[in-house]
């Protein structure tokens, strides 16, 4: 394995104050079974869950505050949004049903040569479909009415995605799969979960950047050769070196500005690599939230979740966090603290003067700015797991939608793909599928 920098990529955290806070992936949801097992296997432990309360923001007001009380925040649920809430559940617990049956499939030892196989398997052409629409589109042909869909819907994409109802339904729906209850974390961060997979499984760990891929056909069987560069350990400077592997899996996006790897000597040009991805900020906030810039007179009431329903709103959300390792005698400070570490994800990295606006007070910041997820578009293009045979390619689920989750599917599914490829497994490949669908 080659990993230049720190193991788990975008699952990673910030420290302020000696304390480590999420700065990537920040939540799992109870039906993501591969982060749940391995969280089971590994040891790991559910991180406290701790009160909180949100609110959604339009830029002049709060069009919806969560109450203290679940009945009351029902009740309030209900009056804005009508029956939606309810249509809500039942969307997600249809779509979670057809997604677990991935789970089934990879058992058997099934593997998908693309994207689009992959989510004809879950769900069929209803799955394939749900990447070809907008999250508007699907809501509306759902019965959502246009409040849900611009306030509640629209919150989810910008506080998960950065981006707007426009971005495809599939990926749509895994975002709003965040509004159900029993969602956590890890204790000591998400990024455990890899960090302890490695450890667990004995990988070699290479702290060298993967800059070229070529295929090597003068054996018996055609290789490829791997370039890649790493700091000699007496004297830092920069060593060039070479290996040789039979199968090589590429688990990092080769979007353009990500990765800088080429790929030389194949029979036939690689399949484009499409889309861009989005640029989202993570500016972490130690101070005391400007209650009277939202409007609210008693800080202490102000809540620690701030949603907004508005693409043209300085920040995407703001939300106070507690810290990635919890101990037992810890008390989470108010939102009127000084103290109080708030992460205000914005689509560029906010001035000072900006800043100043949302906070009265700030002792500490610091910015993690990075492209997090697909820029996505709609209709969506998906993309295939099989570079050559051989050669795999990880990232490309994450046109689908990019979760820790998808991830986690996306990488057993290539390591089937290449055990099914090394073993002339071929029925195991694409089984059961007679049309597809042009995307």
């Amino acid at each position: 394995m080659y990993e230049p920098h720190s193991v788990g990529g975008r699952l990673a955290t910030a420290k302020i104050d000696d304390k480590e806070f999420e700065s990537g992936g920040s939540i799992i949801h109870p039906k993501n079974h591969y982060m749940v097992k391995f969280a089971e296997e590994l040891g790991l432990k559910h991180r406290k869950s701790l009160p909180s309360q949100f609110a959604l923001y339009n830029g002049q007001e709060f069009v919806f505050t969560e109450s203290s009380s679940s009945l009351l925040t029902l009740a309030k649920l209900l009056w804005r949004y009508g029956w939606d809430c309810v249509r809500l559940n039942k969307l997600i617990g249809q779509t979670l049903t057809h997604f677990e049956n991935i789970y089934t499939l990879q058992d058997g030892g099934n593997a998908y040569s693309s994207v689009e196989e992959l989510l004809y398997a879950m769900g069929g052409t209803r799955f394939v479909n749900m990447t070809q629409k907008s999250v508007t589109e699907g809501l509306k042909e759902e019965g959502f009415s246009a409040r849900f869909i611009n306030e509640l819907a629209m919150a989810a994409m910008r506080e998960n995605y950065g981006q707007t109802v426009d971005i495809p339904f599939f990926v749509g729906a895994v975002s709003l799969a965040g509004a159900q209850e029993g969602l956590w974390a890890v204790e000591g961060g998400n990024k455990r979960v890899p960090e302890e997979l490695v450890k667990t499984a004995k990988v070699n760990l290479i702290p060298g950047e993967v800059s070229k891929v070529m295929l090597d056909k003068s054996g018996d069987r055609p290789k490829f050769l791997l370039q890649y560069q790493v700091k000699d350990p007496n004297d830092n400077q920069i060593l060039t070196e070479q290996k040789g592997y039979d199968i090589v899996i590429v688990a990092t996006p080769l979007n353009e500005g990500i990765s800088n790897i080429t790929f030389a000597d194949l029979p036939t040009p690689l399949p484009e690599v499409k889309g861009k991805f989005h640029r989202t900020v993570a500016n972490f906030v130690q101070g005391k939230l400007n209650a009277e810039y939202f409007g609210i007179l008693d800080p202490k009431s102000a809540p620690t979740g701030i949603m907004t329903v508005n693409a043209d709103i300085l920040f995407n959300s703001i939300g106070k966090h507690n810290p990635v390792t919890i101990p037992k005698d810890y008390s989470p400070v108010g939102p009127e603290s000084e103290d109080a570490v708030w992460k205000v994800f914005s689509q560029r990295p906010l001035t000072d003067s900006e800043i100043g606006q949302l906070f009265t007070v700030v002792k500490k910041t610091q910015v993690v700015d990075w492209l997090a997820y697909p820029r996505y578009t709609c209709p969506g293009h998906l993309g295939t797991f099989v570079l050559h045979d051989g050669l795999y390619y990880v990232n490309n689920i994450e046109w689908a939608a990019s979760a820790m989750e998808m991830s986690a599917i996306g990488g057993r599914n290539v390591a089937l793909l290449s055990y099914n490829w090394w073993h002339g497994l071929d029925g195991k490949v694409d089984p059961g599928r007679t049309t597809k669908t042009e995307l």
